[in-house]
């Protein structure tokens, strides 16, 4: 028997779903003047972006929740100039309050102590996903404010001896070179790359930019000018001040240590 009535009669069904409304709205809302290649690639690429914001729903548990975490790779260089229009985000799950923190309340553990450990976590967990969170994502999601967002990561830093992989931090985005100054300083002390990289959550190719940079200046500070200097690196004036004083801080170090 001929396939023909078969599919005269079910061929329909398989066009009634989102792509084909995506499709019509195109052409009759829009007046979208693409062929058909072409409006079959951008309804696919729309329902990708949607497939991506709703498939982690499918996986969440009791106490997470769905966020847009800032990719960690940019198509630009992340920055000020850089709008969050422009910045690329994907959603992420993130773990927002678990059993853990719910007993350490019932045994009467503070608030406060509390917020440090979703701070972190949530820090974390985007980190893992590939993507980085700013103090005002932190702060809206544990209802606290900017400033006390960024003690709790201090404190908690303090505490464990590492660094939290904020936006600021990865994207470059602080306004002192602290955390580049403490991956110097580790190299100086002889940490291995994995034990840096472990307690700075920075990647190998970032730890390698800041050891290039600082020795760059370090190599032509008694030649050139800090203004000169700047001119020839493309760094900031006020980076190469900063890197000139840690190096100097390391000399005398070492002179204290005998070396």
């Amino acid at each position: 028997m001929s396939e023909a009535p078969f599919r005269k009669e079910y061929e329909p069904q398989l066009q009634r779903n989102l792509r084909t409304r995506l499709v019509n709205r195109f052409r009759e809302k829009y007046k979208f003047m693409g062929g058909e290649e072409i409006t079959q690639f951008i309804i696919d690429d729309i329902l990708t972006i949607i497939e991506e914001d709703y498939r982690p729903m499918q996986m969440m548990r009791k106490g997470q929740l769905l966020w847009d975490g800032i990719l960690i790779k940019q198509k630009r260089k992340p920055g000020r100039a850089l709008s969050m229009k422009e910045t690329l985000t994907k959603p992420i799950v993130l773990t927002f309050i678990t059993d853990e923190d719910i007993e350490k309340l019932k045994s009467g553990a503070k608030m406060r102590d509390i917020r440090k450990d979703i701070s972190e976590r949530i820090t974390k967990e985007a980190f893992e996903q590939g993507t980085v969170l700013n103090l005002t994502d932190v702060s809206l999601i544990t209802t606290s404010s900017r400033g006390s967002v960024s003690g709790y990561l201090k404190e908690r830093e303090a505490e464990k001896h590492i660094q939290l992989p904020t936006r600021g931090r990865i994207h470059d985005l602080g306004p002192s070179v602290t955390h580049k100054a403490d991956i110097l300083r580790m190299r100086f002390n002889k940490y291995t790359l994995m034990e840096i990289k472990r307690r700075t959550q920075h990647s190998t190719e970032s730890i390698d930019r800041y050891h290039r940079d600082f020795d760059r200046v370090a190599l032509l500070e008694s030649k050139l000018s800090i203004e000169e200097i700047s001119f020839v690196t493309g760094m900031s004036q006020r980076l190469i001040e900063e890197y000139i004083h840690l190096k100097h801080e390391m000399l005398s170090q070492d002179e204290g240590l005998g070396g």
